[in-house]
């Protein structure tokens, strides 16, 4: 494919070439001749790029059809007044899990996680504004609007607190903001190699290009026919064609990626978390080691004392290091993200039982 696109432009740009070279050395029928060509070249060019955008838009299309008939979206789509917001809950008890995945990604994310957890109580995924199954929402995605949009969201579907809130990634900064903006309906917080506002994500020309240009190209079949809207474990990829390779989702993914510096300064002003029950499980960071360099690279060995730091913001918190596992824990490791939140849920259940009166 890459050397189709560089013919496909290499090839007028060596004719036009061509063509100021003979008219510069006044070798005006070369010139001609090459301009004629040039220009049947680009009506080529043009004819073939519209019966692909007309072929790809059909398959996009159809495959679209398809994906959302086998796969339809497994919650409810809630109206939050102009817009709906995606939310899937399973199990019954309390207090409720909620579960929030990070920069990009979607309800599937806790593809692992969310089936064990409803065997110990109720547990709801969401996809946030763009992502999933959602809609896109006006309101710019930081973490003050998106936990209220978030607390807008249980209520309306009818969800009750109190709430064990668990966050992967950027979705730490979400769950730790609905603990502050919330304190009466949050039983407990479990942040899963979580983000932290001192740690830097670097959004480059080439990651902005990327990603418009997958917006562009999404109603053309072009990141689904390329499998970059698809990509990962079965059956989530199989999954993701129902929803993920739309416009939205890669603008959603960039508007989120942008904003990480406005984000991480409303996590940076967040206090502490008083004796609220934390658990913080951190990726391994033997994981990438080189096993014949340094014990740890720079970059590990900062985000590893960034989530030992994350752990002080409570008082009732325990540390956890999933072994063996990237950042990527809730696939990788969903045991040890299950053990946290049961730990969380057990220490809530135990501070509810009636203490028994002295005779």
């Amino acid at each position: 494919m890459r050397w189709a696109v560089l013919s496909l432009a290499g090839l007028p740009l060596l004719l036009l070439a061509i063509g100021v070279v003979s008219t510069l050395t006044h070798s005006h029928e070369l010139s001609r001749a090459t301009l004629r060509l040039l220009r049947n070249v680009l009506l080529v060019e043009v004819i073939l790029f519209l019966v692909l955008a007309t072929v790809g838009a059909i398959y996009e299309g159809r495959s679209r059809a398809r994906d959302q008939r086998l796969h339809p979206a497994p919650g409810k789509l809630i109206d939050m007044g102009g817009y709906r917001l995606h939310l899937y809950c399973t199990g019954e008890g309390s207090p409720t899990v909620v579960l929030d995945y990070g920069l990009s990604g979607s309800y599937l994310d806790w593809y692992f996680v969310q089936p064990e957890v409803a065997r110990l109580t109720r547990v709801c995924s969401w996809d946030r504004s763009g992502y999933g199954w959602s809609d896109r929402s006006p309101n710019v995605q930081v973490p003050s609007s998106i936990a209220e949009q978030l607390h807008t969201l249980l209520a309306k579907a009818g969800e009750k607190p109190p709430y064990i809130l668990v966050g992967h990634s950027l979705g730490a900064f979400d769950v730790r903001m609905y603990a502050h903006l919330y304190p009466e309906q949050v039983a407990g917080l479990v942040l899963v190699d979580g983000s932290h506002p001192d740690e830097s994500l670097r959004f480059s020309w080439r990651d902005k290009l990327w990603l418009k240009l997958m917006e562009l190209t999404a109603p053309f079949g072009l990141p689904r026919w390329r499998g970059w809207c698809t990509s990962g474990r079965q059956p989530m990829a199989a999954i993701k064609g129902a929803f993920n390779c739309q416009s939205r989702v890669f603008r959603a993914h960039y508007d989120q990626w942008d904003v990480f510096p406005e984000s991480a300064e409303e996590a940076r002003k967040l206090g502490s978390l008083g004796d609220l029950p934390l658990v913080v499980v951190a990726r391994d960071p033997n994981t990438n080691r080189d096993p014949h360099g340094p014990a740890l690279n720079e970059r590990e060995q900062r985000w590893h004392e960034h989530q030992k730091k994350m752990a002080q913001l409570s008082s009732n918190s325990t540390f956890i290091v999933a072994e063996g596992s990237g950042h990527g824990v809730p696939t990788q490791r969903p045991d040890v993200v299950v053990e946290a939140i049961r730990k969380v849920l057990e220490q809530h259940k135990s501070s509810e039982k009636p203490s028994i009166p002295a005779r």
